[in-house]
């Protein structure tokens, strides 16, 4: 059976000519930078519904993400999100939260002050208290840079970083998690949830049947990856791919590098990393960059996400893994994260990684439990570290492994 084109894309939006000529020849830094921001706790706390984040027109996010550093591949869209594909990582827009994830020298911070801007005028959202910003919650994270001296700006060092979130924010707090002295580490700052925007939820969801689901999520940040693995995120646009199931016949478009992605989605089976959910929907886009370097967004049930990033480059070969799909709801618990973090590790089998993991309801979340107890990832790594935070409403769970020979990668 023959996937046209058109099937395949499916974009709300695409820049063919970004898609044509962005290349990855200078790319050096994998690990991201990661921001979340939620204004409203859920959907039903928005004051006015009919005006959302959703509702920001393409061209104002396409701006904002200038300030970053970084352009817009492709959009798709459901019900519930908005996932853009960026040149460097990807956006998720909800109704009352987002998550901007970039790599690279990309300059994540600075959009802060255009983007509460445009919340105001848009939206009319004031989220502004004594001249500093107080949304639901904000979380911003990152794994230690491979090269910190070639960001820009405040980004250099983890401190100065801080320092301008807090010119933004209140009750932010800051953590270094793991061994600092050998350059492995992850960085976190979060804000103390905002408990005033919760005052209507109980209502709103008596109203609509709401049913809850454990917020959680999962990051998996590999560094070392097995060559061979690796050079399944090298491409060359000139020559396509012999098994690719696309039928040309229907490209009106001449997007190799959304083709050459979807191919490597496939071939990889990164597409395959969970079991069939409930509902059974599922939407893939991807983009394989020239000449190396692979970016995807999944989303799963209309409104869950997985993505991922790969820099295939020997010396610094990083990919990173995030997902938001709280798996024991979505797969009527036959699988848990333990499950995909094997599944992800069969992909990429890093020499190192770490595992972020996190949960707002340990109580109802399995896979919290089964991370946390002795977890059983395969003979060829030995755990490093685990710690384990609580968080104000939330837990963290910090895991690194190493391969225990990792002359497997040479």
């Amino acid at each position: 059976m023959t996937i046209t084109i058109k099937e395949l894309t499916n974009h709300s939006y695409i820049d063919h000519e970004l898609s044509a000529t962005l290349d990855s020849t200078e790319a050096f830094e994998g690990p991201e930078k990661l921001l979340e921001i939620w204004f409203y706790p859920d959907p039903c706390a928005i004051p006015d519904t009919t005006k959302t984040l959703r509702s920001i027109p393409v061209q104002i996010w396409t701006d904002i993400l200038k300030l970053v550093k970084c352009e817009v591949l492709s959009i798709k869209s459901t019900e519930c999100i908005d996932a853009f594909l960026l040149s460097e990582s990807s956006l998720f827009v909800y109704d009352h939260k987002l998550t901007l994830k970039t790599c690279g020298t990309t300059t994540t911070l600075f959009c802060l002050e255009e983007l509460f801007k445009q919340i105001k005028q848009q939206l009319n959202w004031n989220c502004e208290y004594n001249g500093k910003f107080e949304p639901y919650k904000v979380f911003y994270s990152r794994r230690s840079f491979m090269f910190p001296s070639k960001q820009r700006s405040i980004h250099k060092n983890w401190n100065d970083e801080v320092d301008y979130l807090n010119k933004f924010f209140t009750n932010g707090k800051s953590y270094t998690v793991g061994r600092s002295d050998q350059g492995t580490h992850w960085n976190l700052y979060v804000t103390d949830t905002n408990v005033k925007l919760t005052e209507q939820l109980t209502e709103c969801h008596e109203t609509n049947n709401y049913e809850y689901v454990c917020d959680e999520t999962v990051e998996i940040l590999m560094t070392g990856l097995n060559h061979k693995c690796a050079d399944q995120f090298v491409c060359n646009r000139e020559v396509k791919s012999a098994t690719s199931s696309i039928d040309e016949k229907d490209n009106d478009t001449d997007d190799e590098g959304h083709l050459l992605g979807y191919n490597m989605t496939k071939k990889t089976g990164l597409d395959k990393i969970y079991h069939e959910s409930k509902q059974g929907s599922f939407h893939h886009d991807a983009f394989a960059f020239s000449p190396c370097g692979y970016s995807s967004n999944m989303i799963i049930d209309e409104k869950y996400y997985y993505t991922l990033h790969v820099t295939p480059e020997k010396g610094w070969s990083y990919a990173s893994f995030e997902s938001n799909i709280p798996v024991n709801a979505v797969s009527n618990n036959k699988q848990d994260n333990v499950d995909v973090l094997q599944k992800v590790l069969n992909v990429f089998k890093p020499s190192e990684f770490c595992l972020t993991f996190f949960c707002k309801d340990i109580e109802n979340s399995r896979s919290f439990q089964r991370l946390t107890s002795a977890i059983d990832i395969g003979p060829n790594y030995s755990k490093i570290d685990k710690i384990v935070y609580d968080l104000d409403d939330y837990q963290l769970l910090y895991l690194r492994f190493e391969m225990k020979d990792s002359s497997m990668n040479i």
